[in-house]
């Protein structure tokens, strides 16, 4: 209100704050794939993501695309992000000039022209950071934890409830296999099977899934009454926010920084073409997403980001329309 005091105006802010302290939130409710077997229930539909891993990797001296420091402290980066050409909401590709995608074009572009060494070593690398990842995002009954934390005005409570699972294009592609061979939808609430998802570390990460059996059988396993009444998570806007591309561009090492501004300034030069060297150029031999080129140590950092439960897609944003 104008000529409102700043105590006046922290009274009438604090007035409209809810009763009961920090009020009423879940913990715990993003699935961590543990090494081995493990067994969940999907639930309901599955919401598809395209995403960038744009931390440093200290344990292999890998600095990444962003500086350390932007993973620090209040307003960090989460160390993976949404990938802002992909509209979550409606599950589709769009222009949402994502500056990550941007570095990955001009990277095939330069790799596509006669890179001396230096920078073929630069701009491989660069083309490697910036390739996006889907991920399917699922909410599931965790059969070995079906708990979650509620933390209501400070008080701790595990009660039941679903989680969400995030699940790379290998297990995918398993479940994928299951649904044609059961013929049904393994997820329906009263129809549906468990499923065991195999997590083994070794060259690299990998994840393979199968159905359960009962003896040679499928084992169908509806959901309890209980398990029926719990409130499915919105997977769209619990994992679908978004970081503004101007965070992540301040936020990139100097160097990187500089190829992606050249390159704008390009773009933007009259209505004459940019040199080739900044055009979009199609991949040569990019390797599938289920066989990573990175190294293994590295994949894992990148699977600790999207598994654990540190909200790290939950930071910016919310998705734009």
């Amino acid at each position: 209100m104008e000529g409102e005091s700043a105590l006046s105006k922290v009274r009438r802010v604090m007035a409209r704050r809810p009763q009961g302290g920090s009020g009423s939130r879940l913990r715990g409710i993003y699935y961590d794939w543990e090494d081995g077997d493990n067994f969940i229930r999907l639930v309901g539909n599955f919401l598809e993501v395209k995403t960038h891993f744009i931390a440093p990797v200290p344990s292999r001296s890998d600095r990444g695309l962003c500086q350390e420091i932007a993973f620090k402290g209040q307003g960090r980066l989460p160390k993976v992000i949404n990938c802002l050409n992909w509209d979550v909401a409606k599950e589709e590709e769009r222009d949402g000039n994502c500056p990550i995608c941007r570095l990955h074009e001009i990277a095939l572009a330069v790799l596509g022209e006669n890179p001396n060494e230096e920078e073929r070593s630069f701009f491989d690398k660069l083309r490697q950071d910036t390739r996006p990842t889907t991920r399917m995002k699922w909410n599931i009954v965790d059969r070995k934890n079906p708990y979650v934390i509620n933390l209501d005005d400070g008080k701790e409570e595990k009660i039941l409830g679903l989680k969400i699972a995030t699940i790379g294009w290998e297990a995918f592609g398993d479940i994928q296999g299951i649904f044609e061979q059961c013929g049904f939808d393994i997820a329906d609430p009263k129809q549906g099977i468990d499923i065991k998802v195999t997590r083994v570390q070794a060259a690299r990460v990998t994840y393979s899934a199968q159905a359960v059996l009962d003896g040679t059988s499928l084992k169908v396993t509806p959901l309890t009454a209980e398990e029926m009444a719990l409130e499915r998570h919105d997977l769209v806007s619990r994992c679908g926010r978004q970081v503004e591309a101007r965070k992540v561009i301040d936020a990139l090492h100097e160097d990187i920084r500089t190829v992606l501004e050249a390159n704008d300034e390009l773009d933007s030069e009259g209505d004459q073409e940019p040199p080739e060297s900044v055009q979009p150029a199609s991949e040569p031999s990019a390797q599938p997403e289920s066989a990573p080129s990175a190294q293994p140590d590295v994949q894992a950092a990148i699977q600790d980001a999207v598994e654990g439960d540190d909200d790290s897609l939950l930071a910016g944003t919310t998705p734009k329309a």
